[in-house]
């Protein structure tokens, strides 16, 4: 088995706390023997047991029956049985639902449970929509696909695990996922990795991918990567800061701000880039599984998306946290209006993810990280059960407003304190239901680009935004609102059925059966937001220590009470009718605690928004905002909440928002049954819980009335935390290395080590000494800019250097800015100090300007009273001390509004002592958002790109848009705007909704003409502008080529028209290098250089043969015998017939031709036809008569032909010879009369010859007698 021993010297670990994202080391304690499982259960298609003081060494094997059965075996039970903190634990994987016997056998005995209920995956949404193939590497049953590879991937085995198939092996996880950076292993670049972008090509260091994805998606080899424990890149193995530049602990992941491994500049790197995979299963093993540091790509390519790759894939029960860029991203590709290789088929569920905060990132928007889990160019997605805690960026839907992606899902997800992209979305038709939505601070769902989400039964709570229609439209049917603020524009219907317009494609698809899951309710939908919070609180996240089912869970245990409002204590009713007047209310809630049915009235002092309250339950489900009467509500804790809310901060360990104030009047709380009786429980512990046992609450109904049916009941109380020892010295630090100290829990004994810095060394993680007494302090490292204390507005940095101040290491700090203030009562007189990252500057306290000194500290004494710290020179704030002489209770002063604040009349203004200064135009900050103000007032009207101090940005109705990112217009020109601001240092095309254009050091250069590449494509740029209707050619350095819609279209090759001329396109390209005959739908043509020479006739070639061309192209009617330079060759129809063996005429005679050209040097007696004839020369002699030999013989040539009907004496040059039927016949010997002479012939010669008639008179009768005998 695979021991995963951890231990915080090596800084791996063993157990993932979720509630601090700790790495805690396990106590390796065990007892001899165990009387049976500790805890077992099942989980969305896996189960698992613990055996308290067992050794998973120990274990000898593990089986299992059920709908499946089986037991673990080879790198299963190696990686599959582990330790823990007190014992083994056992998971078992790819389980069909039902129910199962699982038997794990020790050393000491075989342990047996029965009864194990393993539940299905919920595959509801469109990843699984129209489609029973499985996403992923399971089958939709929770087996296995055939042919499946499984890795097990470990902190220890990260860059030693090995994946092999079809002869290629891979080593390591970044080697074997990141396909992006393989090496290319081009001549002189063997080892490098190779990108081509905007016509350069680049290379960088390359990995030892070699393809492997790919070669198993060709091969249909479903891939299982399965994380056991955190397998870590950053080293940190808990939730904290690391600086991206940093080299990471996994070989062959992307590297930063540079093209190694397959990375971008601009980009933070650590990635593993996946291309043209299919098939993949990313997923955690247990409750422990994280990436740390480290994140994913699915991409689909061009190439391969034909073959069905770049689809397919699934993460599952993952921790991500400290990723410097993304975490998970899906990306397709796509060629103007269509998308050429979509992704699709991606299932991201039951995650969690944490923000990072990264130093020193490659661009400046980075330091929280990017993506969450991102979605571009592609369709089919489903994103479930995810948890996202503090995250900034979390999740974009499509690149910018031409990216198309459709057809996505987001369910049963939690966005806890995280800041915006909740999703923002273009051009999607989106489905989310059943999520919730707790403390956004900036925005939830924002639709651009004709994005359409159909929004049904989700929780907004606390939520700055929730509905932020830019373009296209949110269906919002049975949401629920509980104190939101901000942008509500979504359409709220009360019939499902209703159709709302937003210019989407499928804008319909939640009414249309053919467009969606929707109408026939195929899909698992809690039809209650309070439901939804209990499968939440059963199914939410990565598996979870205990598993829970729905039912078995109280709507206590998903209470946002302590979330918002944390230290009150519901009031307990018990007596009917209840009445009160809790009056003004401020940053806090009302709550109360029935046993039974209730009407509920209240009344509130105020009906605005801005003043009033709402009735909430528990899990934040909003019954009335604004005064009324609310009937029928159940048994459960209530809330009245001010609806009014000052956002918190998202981050590493999110600070929840601040309630403003609200008045009420009165509450009146009826029993809807007189009669009933409503419990009213006391609560006593009955057992203390330790670090060792859990603790047990007892409570107990005293109510009289009715008939009680639960007297008692009890609940858990958590392990509480060790309590630990004094440190011992284990080792001790010297000057060059760091020493050792551990102490032991007092109760149970486990053991804490941890790091003593180096002799001389400031050590950064003790705790400082503070002042003490009634000192205030403020470090903005930790806390933001929230405080208790000091009121604080302006601008946080974390990229401003480091600072050390009394033990502390400082990263983060507050911008003296022109609109930063911080303000506080002093108590008494007394001390304050400022620490700043800057010397010899300087700040004003209360108007009076003071300087840093050397080592960047301003301390100066304050009287009691208001203090304020603003603005001299511009200086980075990094810690604030104030320390009163002796503290005197004073009534708090009545505040000024000085700074931009809203009036009651709804606008902006900018206040000094609380009149308006009409002096006063600039930008100021409010409400987290940065205005324009023009002569002291918001203009809601204004539009521009304005400078604001170094920066230049984007104000889009009187505020700065930080959230578009695109090209925007001033008096100067139009410029590349990034997440609000002017990129001075952008380079290349960039849209917004007029097109594309090409932007020169943050400005659209009008003046630019040019053919240049934009990704995967090249494109036509005229006066700045990529003429994407433009279809024609173009030319650059590199040569002319042929363009559709605005790009070369690579695919195209044919003869058209250029100008004047005509030129031969192939693949986009016009090949000047050509020389030959090439078609169009025309015909075939005379190429030279490229172009068509009209003025050519004679023969040419091509690839298909020699043909004839008649003024530029080739006649295909034309059949003769030519000259071909030193030969003769037959034309017919056009085509040289290079295979031709046989005859042709031209107008010189008749030739014979061997392999299509006439053979001068032939001579024979051949056939031609129904003829045989006599070729001298390759020339038929029709001037010939005499006697001419072939293979058969010697024949009787007549005008060239051989006469078969002769018979007789003729001759040659070689003498005269005996024929019979056009043949000498040399087996003849005898004599032949002919003409009156007798010719003797021997073996068919003629030897000599005599007359046979002799002129002499004679009688008739003798003559008629001569004649006779010679006959």
């Amino acid at each position: 088995m695979q021991r995963i021993r951890k231990v915080f010297a090596k800084v791996v670990a063993g157990l993932l706390v979720v509630s601090n994202l700790a790495i805690v080391a396990p106590s390796m304690t065990y007892a001899a023997s165990a009387s049976g499982f500790t805890t077992y259960g099942g989980w969305n298609e896996m189960m698992y047991a613990t055996i308290k003081g067992v050794k998973d060494a120990d274990v000898t094997a593990v089986s299992y029956s059920g709908p499946v059965s089986g037991s673990l075996t080879g790198e299963d039970f190696e990686y599959l049985v582990r330790d823990t903190a007190d014992g083994a634990r056992v998971d078992v994987m790819g389980l069909k639902p039902g129910t199962y016997t699982l038997n794990v056998t020790t050393k000491t005995g075989t342990y047996t449970q029965s009864g194990i209920e393993v539940n299905a995956q919920d595959r509801s949404g469109y990843a699984h929509y129209n489609y029973t193939d499985g996403v992923g590497a399971y089958n939709d049953d929770g087996t296995l696909k055939d042919n499946a590879i499984v890795l097990y991937v470990t902190d220890e085995n990260k860059n030693t695990v090995t994946l092999s198939y079809g002869g290629v092996t891979v080593s390591g996880i970044g080697n074997i996922l990141n396909s992006v950076g393989k090496a290319c292993g081009e001549a002189g670049h063997e080892t490098e990795c190779k990108k081509v972008s905007k016509g350069k090509t680049y290379y960088g260091k390359g990995n030892t991918n070699q393809g492997i994805l790919q070669l198993l998606a060709e091969n249909n080899i479903p891939l299982v990567i399965r994380m056991v424990g955190a397998v870590s890149e950053s080293g940190l193995y808990k939730t904290g800061t690391w600086a991206a530049a940093n080299a990471g602990l996994i070989d062959g992941l992307t590297d930063y701000d540079s093209n190694d491994y397959g990375g971008s500049v601009g980009d933070n790197g650590h990635m593993a880039r996946m291309k043209s995979a299919k098939d993949v299963t990313i997923e955690g093993v247990g409750t422990d599984a994280a990436m740390d540091g480290w994140g994913i790509h699915f991409m689909s390519e061009t190439s391969t998306t034909a073959a069905g790759l770049g689809k397919n894939f699934e993460v599952r029960n993952l921790t991500f946290m400290n990723q410097p860029e993304d975490a998970i991203g899906m990306e397709g590709v796509q060629e103007g209006s269509v998308i050429t290789a979509p992704v699709e088929r991606c299932w991201i569920h039951n995650n969690e993810f944490y923000s990072p905060s990264i130093t020193g990132p490659a661009e400046s928007d980075k330091a929280e990280g990017d993506g969450s889990c991102d979605f571009k160019r592609g369709e089919y997605l489903t994103v479930s059960y995810n948890y996202f805690e503090g995250c900034h960026k979390t999740n974009l839907v499509g690149s910018s407003d031409t990216s198309l992606q459709y057809n996505l899902t987001y369910h049963h997800n939690i966005w806890k304190g995280c800041k915006a992209r909740q999703p923002l979305g273009r051009q999607a038709n989106m489905h989310f239901y059943n999520n919730q939505f707790i403390g956004t601070t900036d925005y939830a769902m924002n639709t651009r680009a004709n994005a359409y989400i159909y929004s049904e039964y989700n929780l907004f709570f606390m939520t700055k935004n929730p509905m932020d229609v830019r373009s296209g439209a949110i269906k919002s049917y049975n949401d629920s609102f509980s104190s939101c603020i901000g942008a509500m524009t979504g359409t709220v219907v009360t019939d499902k059925s209703t159709k709302v317009t937003s210019g989407n494609k499928y804008e319909n698809f939640d009414t249309d059966a053919a467009l969606s899951y929707i109408p026939s309710g195929t899909y698992q939908l809690q039809t209650s937001v309070t439901d939804a919070a209990k499968v939440l609180k059963a199914y939410n996240g990565c598996m979870p220590e205990k598993v829970k089912k729905t039912e078995n869970v109280t709507a206590s245990e998903c209470s946002l009470l302590s979330y918002c409002a944390p230290g009150v204590t519901p009031i307990n009713i018990s007596d009917y009718p209840y009445t009160a007047e809790p009056g003004k209310l401020s940053k806090t809630v009302y709550a109360f605690t029935v046993g039974g049915t209730v009407d509920v009235t209240v009344s509130f002092a105020s009906e605005d928004l801005t003043t009033t309250g709402c009735l909430v339950n528990e899990t934040g489900e909003c019954f009335q905002v604004g005064s009324g009467t609310v009937t029928g509500l159940p048994a459960g804790t209530y809330m009245v909440m001010p609806y009014n809310v000052q956002s918190g901060g998202n981050g590493v360990n999110p600070a929840a928002g601040t309630f403003k104030d609200m008045t009420i009047n009165s509450i009146t709380i009826n029993a809807a049954d007189p009669n009933a009786h409503y419990h009213h429980y006391v609560s006593e512990v009955t057992k203390q819980a330790t670090c060792a046992e859990e603790g047990v609450i007892t409570y107990t109904c005293t109510a009289t009335n009715g008939t009680c049916d639960k007297k008692t009941y009890t609940e858990v109380i958590p392990k509480t935390a060790h309590t630990y020892g004094e440190w011992k010295v284990v080792k001790e630090a010297t000057e060059t290395e760091e020493g050792l100290k551990s102490h032991s829990c007092t109760v149970c004994g486990a053991e804490e080590t941890a790091s003593i810095p180096k002799k001389g060394s400031t050590g950064g993680t003790e705790t400082p000494e503070v002042p003490t007494g009634d000192s205030k302090v403020h470090n903005f490292t930790t806390s933001g800019a929230n405080s208790s204390f000091f009121v604080i507005s302006g601008n946080l940095a974390s990229n401003k250097g480091t600072v050390t101040y009394n033990g502390l290491t400082l990263t983060q700090c507050l911008k003296m800015e022109s609109s930063t203030s911080i303000k506080f009562t002093a108590s008494s007189k007394g001390t304050l100090t400022l620490v700043f990252g800057e010397s010899g500057k300087n700040v004003k306290i209360n108007g009076k300007k003071n300087a840093s000194d050397s080592n960047c500290i301003v301390t100066v004494d304050v009287a009691a009273g208001s203090v304020e710290i603003t603005k001299g020179d511009t200086m980075n704030l990094f810690y604030i001390i104030y320390t009163p002489e002796k503290t005197i209770p004073t009534p708090d002063p009545v505040e000024k509004k000085n700074g931009l604040s809203k009036a009651e009349d709804g606008n902006y203004y900018y206040y000094a002592d609380d009149v308006v200064d009409t002096s006063f135009t600039g930008f100021a900050d409010c409400d987290n958002e940065r205005m324009y103000v023009k002569n002291g007032k918001v203009d809601t009207t204004y539009t521009s790109v304005e400078q604001d101090g170094a920066d230049w940005v984007y104000v889009e109705n009187g505020k700065i848009r930080y959230d578009y990112t695109g090209i925007r217009q001033n008096s100067n020109g139009w410029w590349r705007i990034e997440d609000g601001k002017v990129n001075f240092n952008f380079t290349g095309l960039a849209d917004n909704e007029n097109g594309r254009f090409y932007i020169q050091n943050g400005k659209v250069n009008f003046e630019y003409t040019n053919l240049i590449q934009d990704g995967a494509d090249w494109v036509y740029v005229k006066n700045g502008h990529v003429k994407n209707d433009y279809t024609g050619f173009a030319e650059n350095e590199n040569g002319r080529f042929y363009l559709e819609n605005g790009k070369v279209n690579f695919e195209y090759t044919n003869v058209i028209q250029d100008g004047a001329d005509w030129v031969y396109v192939e693949k986009g390209h016009v090949n000047t290098n050509y020389t030959g005959i090439r078609q169009n739908a025309n015909g075939w043509w005379r190429i030279k250089d490229g172009k068509v020479d009209f003025s050519y006739t004679g023969l040419a070639d091509n690839e298909n043969g020699r043909f004839y061309i008649e003024n530029g192209k080739v006649n295909f009617k034309y059949t003769n015998l030519i000259q071909d330079g030193a030969d003769w060759v037959y034309v017919k129809n056009g085509h040289v017939q290079s295979n031709y063996t046989g005859f042709a005429t031209n107008e010189n005679g008749r030739f014979y031709l061997e392999n299509g050209k006439v053979n001068f040097g032939y001579t024979n007696v051949i056939q031609d036809g129904s003829d045989w004839v006599y070729v001298k020369g390759g020339y038929i002699r029709y001037d010939y008569t005499g006697i001419r030999q072939n293979a058969n013989g010697w024949w009787r040539i007549e005008n060239g032909k051989v006469n078969f009907k002769y018979n007789g004496v003729a001759s040659n040059e070689n003498g005269m010879f005996y024929l019979e039927n056009g043949l000498v016949k040399f087996n003849y010997t005898g004599t032949y009369i002919q003409n009156g002479i007798k010719y003797n012939i021997v073996n068919g010669v003629v030897k000599g010859k005599e007359n046979v008639l002799t002129v002499m008179r004679m009688p008739n009768s003798v003559l008629t007698n001569s004649i006779k005998m010679v006959i």
